[in-house]
């Protein structure tokens, strides 16, 4: 058996070697396939070796870095890290397959550079001991993701997120490729420094950047903060990275626009992997960092705070999803809807005092929702591609068309709906188990919001595979076999690892520290009225009571659905007060510099050139007789001078 810590290294060098071979490959102008069969091949070897660090058990790689800073290149696998990377790995795999016949020739050797590049960066964050390797990885996936994002730099319509013309508060809601990538990279940096700012007060403390030395000092660094009167605002700092990554509110906005890069990007980056670094993070710090917290009897507050934030965005994006158009945006508001279920479940458990409770919540939903959303993402690419639109307005009674994509779709939507005996149904209730340890009304939010997510669900499912049909044309076919293969696989295994789950759910238990955790029936039993409620309303539907564009005529209706279709309005909210007044001041700035800059660097030196040319012309006359006057009165002036300053005194006499 290859020992894990090696198998982990070359889960991520070998993705790395991938994009480095793509780029190699695409410079030499060799074919796409090629480049294309290129990366599957390096997503193959990364799943392997994941899966041998899996079965290995626990290991440890670690290269001496800088040692005079105590920074170390390390890489541990424990049973949360071998989890993690076998989701990674092999959902990169399957979505690697797809990739092949959806991304084609355009772009290929650019596209297979960077989804690498992301893999090898995603497998780098999981297995990193140190926060130093991990923040390299975590920094390689959002270059990524912002370059995928705008993968589609000619800015085709066909991949804008939002409907081109609209305005909320005079700010336009309609996104190109390029605009998205920016958003993305912004939004997501700004969360990034609160968490390098975290870690280094982290590094002010103990000395070291390892992350097993901070779970062992975590104690005397929570007190050493609490002197100092920072503890509270250290926890949101280290944790604002998280937020921003996992689109927490209001950083799910850069989520929703993510989606004008290709679908195959979506599933993997903004629903199976990336936008679970947060997630991840919060799961490898938080067990340690919650009992300091008790231990020093503060910045619980800050953890409450934390569960509540998740629980916002988990109802608010939901509802966003209810009213939404798009195919992909639905399911982009239904993962920040998701993630927040995991964040919530972690945060929440943490400041009741059972973090292990959180953990495996957490980590339950988290695999669970990579393996159905990604199938959900794969399809919705399928289908956009067969009726040359991404509104689910423009589609229905695709079920006869493409009755396989349809079978992956119901059983990954059911998944999502949280219905038994799906994996969402199981997880979901663990994550709902940790967030109701929060007391209040917590438990009341988090089954709320399930009977939307169940509802929002069938009525996509509604809108694309039923009624009459609204698309144009008659040749909608079923995806090709190597497109259609991932994710019916990926269906099929949300159904299967529903089936399978109580024995599952066993390493989840582990790899948290929560033991045995057995099944609470008043949870399950809400939990599974709240999907049944929110699945039954699709029976409008079917009755006729609703109907797929159906004109609103009340004006509080239409109050609500613009409220609604329009995000809360936090979009333009943004715009309004940070970035066009940030505009605002950036041209003042530059058009101050631009006026200094002609000051300095032409208006003065003309100024000067202009006097010197002047006094020049005048004085220079070449007249020998002027020279020799301004001489006499120059040495005639120097006299009288020296006279005037000299310290010596002049006598005359004896």
């Amino acid at each position: 058996m290859v020992e894990p810590g090696v198998a982990a290294l070359v889960a991520v060098f070998a993705e790395y070697a991938a994009a480095l071979v793509a780029l190699l490959l695409g410079a030499a102008g060799a074919r796409w396939r090629g480049i294309a069969w290129t990366g599957v091949a390096g997503a193959a070897v990364s799943m392997v070796a994941s899966w041998l660090a899996f079965l290995g058990g626990e290991g440890r790689l670690e290269y001496e870095w800088v040692r005079s800073l105590g920074v170390a290149f390390s890489l541990d696998v424990d049973l949360l890290a071998a989890i993690m990377g076998v989701v990674v790995a092999t959902l990169s795999f399957l979505i690697a397959v797809y990739s092949v016949e959806y991304i084609g020739e355009w772009g290929a050797p650019r596209y297979w550079f960077f989804y690498s590049f992301f893999v090898a960066s995603m497998l780098l964050l999981v297995y990193a001991g140190d926060m130093i390797t991990l923040f390299i990885g975590w920094e390689g996936t959002g270059l990524s993701s912002w370059a995928l994002i705008g993968f589609y730099y000619d800015e085709r319509e066909e991949a804008w997120v939002g409907d081109p013309g609209r305005v909320a508060l005079g700010v336009p809601m309609w996104f190109t490729p390029t605009h998205s990538g920016l958003r993305a990279i912004v939004f997501t940096r700004l969360g990034d420094m609160g968490m390098l700012i975290g870690m280094g007060m982290v590094y002010a403390i103990i000395g070291t950047t390892s992350i097993a030395a901070m779970a062992v000092a975590m104690n005397s660094v929570a007190l050493n903060m609490y002197v100092k009167g920072v503890l509270a605002a250290w926890v949101i700092l280290f944790y604002l990275g998280a937020l921003a990554k996992s689109a927490q509110f209001p950083f799910h906005e850069w989520l929703v626009t993510a989606m004008t890069g290709p679908t195959s990007v979506s599933a993997l980056i903004h629903a199976a992997t990336m936008v679970k670094a947060g997630v991840y993070f919060a799961l490898r710090f938080t067990p340690f960092i919650a009992p300091a917290l008790f231990w020093v009897g503060a910045g619980i507050a800050s953890m409450k705070a934390l569960a509540w934030l998740a629980l916002l965005t988990a109802f608010a994006t939901a509802t966003m999803a209810i009213v939404a158009r798009e195919l992909k945006l639905i399911l982009a508001f239904s993962t920040a809807s998701q993630l927040s279920y995991m964040l919530g479940a972690v945060f929440a458990a943490a400041a009741a005092g059972d973090p292990a409770l959180g953990s495996l919540g957490g980590l339950a939903h988290l695999v669970s929702h990579a393996v159905f959303k990604a199938a959900l993402f794969l399809g919705a690419g399928a289908i956009i591609h067969a009726v040359h639109s991404r509104y689910i307005t423009d589609m229905g009674g695709l079920r006869r068309h493409m009755p396989y994509t349809f079978a992956a779709m119901l059983l990954a939507g059911a998944s999502l709906a949280a219905l038994p005996p799906f994996s969402g149904w199981w997880s979901k209730d663990l994550a709902v188990r940790a967030i109701a340890s929060l007391g209040g009304f917590a438990e009341a939010v988090a089954l709320l919001t399930a009977v939307i997510t169940a509802a929002y669900t069938f009525r996509m499912i509604y809108y694309v595979f039923f009624g009459e049909p609204r698309f144009h044309g008659e040749h909608v076919h079923e995806a090709p076999g190597l497109m259609l293969g991932p994710y019916l696989v990926l269906g099929l295994a949300a159904l299967g690892l529903g089936a399978v789950w109580p024995w599952v759910e066993h390493y989840f238990a582990e790899a948290s520290g929560a033991g045995h955790v057995g099944m609470e029936l008043a949870t399950v039993l809400w939990g599974t009225l709240a999907a049944l409620a929110g699945t039954s309303t699709v029976a409008l539907y079917f009755a006729g009571m609703l109907k797929p564009n159906r004109p609103i005529v009340s004006p509080v209706e239409r109050a609500i659905h613009d409220f609604l279709y329009d995000r809360w309005y936090v979009n333009a909210i943004i715009y309004k007060l940070i970035v066009y007044p940030g505009a605002s001041l950036a041209r003042a700035l530059w058009g101050l510099e631009k006026l200094l800059d002609t000051g300095l660097h032409v208006v003065l030196p003309s100024a000067a050139e202009a006097v010197s040319t002047g006094l020049r012309r005048r004085l220079q006359s070449g007249d020998l007789r002027l020279y020799l006057a301004l001489f006499a009165v120059g040495l005639a002036l120097a006299l009288l001078l020296a006279l005037a300053f000299s310290p010596a005194q002049l006598h005359v006499g004896s």
